[in-house]
């Protein structure tokens, strides 16, 4: 195995990792070795059932059908094209996190709109951090 296989495999490990516990974070049960295609249909479900009184619901929808079909992409190489994998698992990272960012932003949208201060009493949202 040259160098750039195995730093593509470690890397790939890794995205796998990131992407099973980005998954967790949406609600699913996911098993203790996930391949990408249970990530994908995990996170296509999750596309499928955002709740209906989400602000940004379709753009949350519109981020994790991306990353469905950059994981099903990947999925499709296998280990042909390591580092084209590896590329596509990065961009379904890229946006999952997009997504949850849809999610907090409308989270923080219906706080402010019910007059709670984000990260105050009732707030499902942290605290703003001091640092930028």
């Amino acid at each position: 195995m040259n160098e750039l296989t195995a730093r593509c495999s470690h890397a790939h490990s890794r995205a796998v990792e990131e992407l099973a516990e980005a998954t967790a974070k949406w609600g699913c049960a996911v098993p203790d070795d996930p391949g990408i295609t249970e990530l994908a249909d995990q996170l296509a479900y999750v596309a499928g059932h955002l709740p209906e009184d989400l602000v940004s619901r379709a753009e949350a929808a519109t981020d994790l059908e991306a990353a469905v079909e950059h994981l099903r992409a990947a999925a499709r190489l296998g280990g042909l094209l390591p580092v084209v994998t590896l590329h596509h698992l990065r961009l379904a990272l890229q946006r999952e996190r997009s997504a949850r960012h849809d999610q907090a932003r409308s989270a923080t949208a219906d706080e402010r709109k019910a007059g709670r201060v984000p990260g105050g009493p009732g707030s499902s949202t942290p605290p703003p951090s001091g640092r930028s």
